[in-house]
């Protein structure tokens, strides 16, 4: 950041610039700075004669003796690229890592252990010079190195990386490898160039400067060491101490009284106690990463310019000692006159502040309230208890008439009448009179005249308007005025800007009547606004409570929004009524502690997003316990109980132009889906987290907006209590799966068991049915049916012989009762539970074979039955059904087939099926012509009855094959 100097006419005005100051007041360890230097988290760390401190642009946090420094008069320091803070002391170095101090001592015997110059090249190597020794640091040893045999090292630079060396009586050496090489040689009358700082230009790659106490000496592009602005140097006075140029690249030399700026005009600025900084010595200037420009005092602390937007005209510059600046106006040579209560007119004539003679009486004529210079370059000069004056080149003239009134705002309209707010109403000066505004008697103190006739007229209850000299309307009816002073009002554009005693600022629509509000929630310092007014860009001025406010508008939308027009550590004042005037790219405002001048064409500071990072994070104790002793820092990634949920979590953006301002944006992953809107809070507590993995996010904004470019990033773990664990929830589902799965297992084959005991019932009922059945029937039916045979024989003894007719009815009863004898026997054999397996159903049929076939020249073969067969169970109706069809099939053979040779056969189809295949070498049919009978039919349906399959193959001329294939072990 550069002080740029507020210029009128080419010579620097006598103004006080602006610092932020810092001091032991503010916590700065002690006040003798020695070194500046920024780490890597943005903050600035400062080395004074009483140990070093770190600035987060809140807090300073102090390191000394006690902490593990070898010495407290710390010299220099330096933070490399991991992190380590390093310092340099009367008694030797230390380094600072993981909040632990560790001091390192040389490898050589030293006459003392002064470190002067600490750096890092690029490789990463640590570089110090230590008594006009140079040393790396090679773990926790310091190893001597010489550039040059038998000369001493009194300074040290990097540049892209190199490492540069000033030794003293030789010149500039460079480490190219592991070799040094002479970059630039002293020589003549600068060989004894006592090199006190090496700086590299930032803006021209070909120029180095080289600072000796004595001198400014800079390194051209041919390799030459010359003095440097001979000129501009020799207004610099006294020793010569530190070096540094900013971001505008304009040079900054701090001396031992105070500090000097070489602007790229030539221009110097000496910079000391009467114009915002000290005289004393400034030992070191540094510009950190953000650009801010800082200077280290030896007795009054740390300053950071605040660069050129405003400069203060206080008692240091010749203001009256506790007057108030009550109006500002210009004279007739364009010179600012300020209007001092009690003080009377104060003339700045570019360069100083001078006192302007008045009367002498009357005694309050120095009461000056306001102030106005018409058209005619006439004064108009307007007290609280001496009347209304006229003041121009031929001197003061008092108003007659206006000796009671006392004036509070002057301006005058097109047709060169002068308006005059007044305690007892408005008044207007015309043709050489004073005249009162009729029916105007509201406390008045704000005017603005607007085209040949009209003015508005600010009171105490709303605005009154006044055409031709006569009020003819009055706005005291707008609800957001009615109950307000009007302090002040602007006209801008098609808009009034109305300043009120308590509710902010106004923007009237003159046009349409809309009215919009302004307030504290919108940017403003404060409610109260005491004066406004627009510059030569548009922006608009605002004199407040509090402080000075800048604003733009926007013609899209129709608003006012607050633009930041002053650093941080300007001081909180409260401005005066209608004190404000722009002129020459200026704004002057008069305040209750001094009159502030603010530059409108200042240039535009590029804003750097801040830092951020996490303080703490505090694992706090459980409800009951001491909160306040009992926390526990963590560190990243935790691990947590379920029981340690309550976190409460630190952070700190770095923003040292201005921290304050500074707001934050956070989540916690695992918790929030979105980061939080900015808040200035930067604490979070999280009382009762659930057990999860979480990582807490925060990025800094900046009051202008910018996001830091890092995020803090935080993670721990809630370990959950092991019956909330996934794998515990698993288990316990895959237990009570299984439970239920066995509960159900248990209840299934419970239920089949009851179900089989049921069925073993049932069946065995059946089997006893069907076995007492088939006893029954055999014994009832196989004695009817004996009895029906003996008694045919008996009648058939007695039937004489030559009745042919009667024996041949006799013979027929007998066959009957025969055939019905041996059809019983295939029902009694279905019947008897001892038939129901493969085995005796086999058996049977080829039983029926045998007899069908034992008195016909046909032979019949059925073999390979075995008793193992019986393990085959099968259910009543297949064996039934399936010793029908055979019956069936083999009564045909014997009936239409007419063959010599039948072969039954049984094998398996596959593990689960039985294939029965009948064959005969007979006549054979063709299935489409053959005669649709019952007996084919049955035995389709009887198969389809057990699920079996059929299947015929038959021709004339070549036999039969049937196969019956049906599955075997069907549930009985």
């Amino acid at each position: 950041m550069i002080m740029l100097c507020l210029m009128q006419g080419g010579v620097v005005l006598a103004q006080k610039y602006t610092f932020a100051h810092y001091d032991i007041e503010n916590g700065l360890i002690q006040s003798q700075v020695n070194k500046l230097f920024m780490d890597n988290e943005h903050r600035l760390w400062i080395g004074t004669f009483g140990g070093a401190c770190r600035f987060d642009g809140k807090d300073f946090m102090g390191y000394n003796r006690q902490d593990g420094l070898p010495n407290n008069f710390v010299k220099t320091g330096f933070v490399d690229k991991e992190g380590r803070t390093w310092f340099g002391t009367l008694n030797g170095l230390a380094v600072l890592y993981n909040n632990k101090i560790e001091t390192f001592k040389a490898d050589t015997a030293q006459k003392n252990n002064i470190v002067t110059n600490i750096t890092q090249d690029g490789e990463g190597t640590i570089w110090i010079v230590m008594s006009g020794d140079l040393f790396r640091i090679s773990g926790h040893d310091m190893v001597l190195v010489t550039p040059v045999s038998g000369f001493k090292v009194t300074a040290l630079a990097v540049n892209k990386g190199r490492l540069y060396v000033a030794v003293y009586q030789k010149g500039l050496y460079s480490l190219a490898g592991n070799k040094w090489v002479s970059s630039t040689p002293f020589t003549g009358k600068y060989e004894a160039v006592p090199v006190r700082k090496i700086l590299f230009d930032k803006f021209d790659k070909q120029k180095i400067y080289v600072l000796a106490w004595n001198g400014l000496f800079y390194i051209n592009a041919a390799n030459q060491l010359l003095p440097f602005a001979p000129k501009q140097m020799a207004t610099i006075k006294g020793q010569l101490l530190s070096l540094e140029q900013d971001a505008y690249k304009a040079l900054w030399i701090g001396t031992d009284n105070g500090a000097y700026c070489i602007l790229n005009d030539d221009e110097v600025i000496h910079y000391n106690s009467s114009n915002g900084l000290s005289d004393n010595s400034i030992a070191d200037i540094y510009c950190d990463a953000d650009n801010n420009l800082w200077l280290g005092s030896a007795g009054n602390g740390v300053y950071r310019c605040e660069g050129n937007k405003y400069v203060t005209f206080d008692i240091s510059q010749g203001m009256p000692n506790s007057k108030i600046a009550m109006a500002i106006t210009t004279d007739w040579n364009n010179h600012i006159l300020l209007g001092i209560d009690g003080g009377g007119l104060i003339r700045h004539d570019g360069q100083k502040l001078v006192e302007v003679a008045m009367p002498v009486t009357p005694q309050y004529l120095k009461g000056v309230q306001c102030l106005f210079t018409d058209k005619n370059k006439t004064i108009w000069i307007g007290t609280d208890q001496a009347g209304l004056w006229q003041y121009d080149k031929n001197g003061f003239r008092q108003v007659k008439g206006s000796e009671d009134v006392a004036f509070h705002c002057i301006t005058g309209d097109s047709n060169g009448v002068i308006w005059l707010a007044t305690s007892m109403g408005c008044y207007y000066y015309e043709d050489g009179k004073l005249k009162h505004l009729e029916k105007s008697t509201d406390f008045s103190a704000s005017l603005v005249a607007t085209g040949r006739d009209s003015v508005f007229i600010g009171t105490q209850n709303g605005i009154v308007l006044a055409v031709n000299k006569k009020i003819v309307n009055t706005f005291s009816n707008q609800k957001l005025l009615k109950n307000s002073a009007i302090l002040c009002m602007y006209r801008y554009k098609n808009l009034m800007l109305i300043g009120t005693d308590d509710s902010g600022l106004f923007t009237w629509d003159i046009k349409n009547g809309h009215l919009k509000a302004y307030s504290v929630s919108d940017g403003l310092k404060a409610n109260a606004i005491y004066s406004i007014m627009a510059d030569d860009l548009g922006k608009i001025w605002i004199g407040t409570g509090r402080g000075v406010n800048r604003m733009q508008f926007d013609e899209a939308t129709q608003r006012f929004s607050v633009i930041d027009n002053t650093g941080t550590k300007e001081p909180i004042f409260e401005t005066n009524q209608n004190a404000i005037l722009y002129r020459d790219h200026q704004i002057w405002v008069g305040t209750t502690k001094s009159v502030m001048v603010y530059n409108t064409r200042a240039k535009a500071q590029p804003f750097y997003p801040p830092h951020i990072l996490i303080e703490s994070v505090k694992l706090m104790p459980h409800v009951g316990r001491n909160a306040d002793t009992n926390y526990t820092y963590l560190s990243n990634n935790a691990q947590l109980n379920y029981k340690q949920n309550h976190l409460s979590i630190s952070f700190t953006g770095i923003y040292l132009k201005n921290p304050e301002g500074v707001s934050y944006r956070y989540k916690l992953v695992g918790l929030d889906s979105t980061f939080c809107s900015p808040v200035k809070n930067n604490i979070v507590d999280y009382p009762m987290l659930p057990p999860g993995k979480y990582t807490f996010k925060v990025k800094s904004v900046s009051p202008e907006g910018k996001i830091s470019a890092n995020t803090a990033n935080f993670s721990f773990e809630i370990v959950p209590p092991f019956y909330q664990t996934l794998t515990f929830q698993i288990s316990a589902v895959l237990f009570f799966v299984l439970i239920g799965f066995g509960l159900q297992n248990i209840w299934h084959h419970s239920k089949i068991q009851r179900q089989q005991v049921i069925e073993a019932m049932k069946q065995e009922e059946k089997i006893k049915i069907r076995q007492q059945t088939a006893e029954d029937f055999h014994d009832d039916l196989g004695n009817k049916l004996t009895r029906i045979s003996v008694l045919s024989e008996i009648l058939d003894a007695k039937i004489e012989h030559h009745k042919t007719d009667q024996h041949s009815l006799v013979d027929q009863i007998k066959q009957n009762a025969a055939a019905l004898y041996n059809g019983t026997k295939d029902i009694l054999w279905a019947l008897d539970p001892k038939s129901d397996n493969l085995y005796e159903t086999l058996m049977h049929i080829k039983g029926i074979g045998i007899e069908l076939f034992q008195d016909v020249p046909t032979n019949f073969s059925f073999d390979g039955i075995e008793e193992a067969l019986q393990q085959i169970k099968l259910p009543m109706e297949y064996s039934r059904n399936i010793t029908m069809i055979y019956k069936e099939l083999l009564n045909n053979v014997l009936k239409h087939a007419d063959a010599k040779e039948v072969i039954l056969q049984w094998a398996y189809f596959d593990r689960h099926e039985i294939n029965l295949r009948l064959s005969d070498d007979g006549k054979g049919f063709n299935k489409n012509n053959a005669p649709k009978g019952h007996g084919l039919n049955n035995i389709k349906a009887r198969a389809k009855r057990i699920n079996a399959e059929l299947v015929i193959v038959s021709e004339e001329g070549k036999g039969t094959l049937v196969e019956l294939r049906f599955r075997k072990n069907v549930a009985a």
